[in-house]
């Protein structure tokens, strides 16, 4: 899709090679477009109900060696190749986008509701949950976002909601087991309102909760393990089942908390480390008014003169710029030696892990960071460097480094950098000086 500059840049993940970099500024119209009708994913992948058959027959295969049976492995290595093949579609799927804005979004929202591929049967759902909980609702109301983020079980693995029981549930008495506080304390701490809640409406969120597991057929409410009884969380009073955690994300998705907490995430994310104090406001009140909906939300910050500020703000995180990079020769980072890629691929995952962000495995349940301080430490610096080189080497020697910057910056191309592109004494070099340039670090 044509553009501007400023939109590919800061709303997307930059221009692909051959594409019309227009003139002007921010066309929110044009933006919101993408979400209303999205382009199909490039990559897909399988879903989760494949995967949970598949967790079946590998659990079928262990009892039937536990009691003596053949041993086979086909299912596990099945299931670990198709786990390696899922953090190979992270960078693609964003270098191949015609939708910059609708991928940026659904990364952001992965991100603010993030799971990590730490452990166990875990890391066969991360992708599946970026794919089926997170991209089909980014252009919703944030409720139905979070609700289907809540039910998913990836979620429910990762912040080990699954191992939480009511202590006076059936279940809880038999086996004297208790609450496990993580997933309540995320939801309202990270997910939700991050201010605004006490130790007492978590253990009371906590409560409420139990019931929701994981089982063989993936997220499920057991009566057997919640806790019994009326719980109040933040005032208000919630009973036991399926509906009334429903009716409780609906509650939580609407305080006030909530939206300055997720307006505040938007601007940060695509404007500035420190966003106007006044349009982050307009934004929470917006969302509040609309029930949540989220695209008015996205309108205005899309209207508000920040998002037209020529200068950028906001440092790429690593795997913006390693699908920057991409994009700026028409690559994905998929391509096969035969397609001309590099023997072993251009090795995107390895770079990620390098800058400090490989793939689908932040640090914590806070997700990525989301400011500058955290990218660019001496070691992340060499290893961008590193990076810019690698494919400046491999790819820049068929390209006009002064038009590439052209191409990739469009009018926001410092000229200082054209200039120290342009005297470069060779073409590789130029587009190496031009990756490694603080003009194509920034968004």
């Amino acid at each position: 899709m044509d553009a501007s500059a400023i939109e590919l840049i800061r709303f997307g993940y930059g221009p692909k090679a051959g594409s019309s970099v227009l003139k002007g500024s921010v066309e929110p119209d044009r933006l919101l477009a993408q979400l209303a009708d999205p382009a199909p994913v490039a990559f897909a992948r399988p879903g989760l109900a494949a995967r949970l058959q598949m967790l079946v027959a590998l659990r079928q295969e262990r009892q039937v060696q536990k009691a003596g049976g053949p041993k086979t492995d086909t299912t596990l290595k099945a299931l670990r190749q198709m786990q390696r093949e899922d953090t190979l579609v992270w960078v693609p799927q964003a270098a191949a986008t015609k939708a910059g804005f609708h991928e940026r979004l659904v990364n952001f929202w992965a991100n603010r509701l993030t799971v990590a591929s730490t452990r166990g049967e875990l890391v066969y759902l991360v992708q599946p949950y970026r794919d089926e909980a997170v991209r089909p609702h980014v252009a919703g109301r944030f409720a139905e976002l979070l609700l289907a983020s809540v039910w998913h079980p990836a979620m429910l693995l990762y912040l080990d909601q699954a191992r939480s029981v009511g202590p006076n549930s059936r279940f809880g008495l038999r086996r004297r087991a208790g609450l496990n506080e993580n997933f309540a304390r995320e939801l309202l701490e990270l997910h939700t309102m991050a201010t605004g809640y006490t130790q007492a409406d978590v253990t009371a969120l906590a409560a409420l909760l139990t019931g929701l597991t994981f089982t063989p057929e993936g997220a499920a409410y057991d009566e057997n393990r919640a806790e019994p009884g009326q719980k109040t969380v933040l005032g208000q009073s919630y009973g036991e089942g399926a509906d009334e955690i429903a009716h409780f994300v609906e509650d939580l998705s609407m305080r006030p908390e909530t939206a300055q907490s997720v307006c505040l995430a938007l601007a940060r994310h695509f404007l500035s480390d420190t966003p106007p104090e006044a349009l982050v406001a307009r934004m929470a009140q917006t969302y509040l008014a609309e029930s949540g909906a989220l695209v008015p939300v996205y309108r205005l910050l899309l209207q508000d003169p920040a998002a037209r500020d020529p200068v950028l703000r906001k440092i790429r995180s690593p795997h913006e710029f390693v699908v920057a990079s991409l994009r700026a020769f028409d690559l994905t980072g998929a391509e096969t030696q035969s397609q001309g890629a590099p023997k072993g691929g251009f090795r995107a995952e390895a770079a990620l892990a390098q800058m400090g962000q490989p793939v689908y495995r932040p640090r914590g349940p806070d997700g990525w960071p989301d400011t500058a301080a955290e990218w660019i430490s001496p070691p992340y610096m060499v290893a961008r460097l590193d990076w810019a080189e690698r494919l400046a080497r491999l790819r820049g020697e068929r390209a006009d480094p002064v038009a590439l910057a052209r191409q990739v910056l469009g009018d926001l191309a410092h000229p200082d950098t054209l200039r120290a592109v342009g005297l470069a004494e060779q073409r590789w070099e130029g587009v190496a000086v031009l990756l490694g340039s603080p003009d194509f670090m920034r968004r």
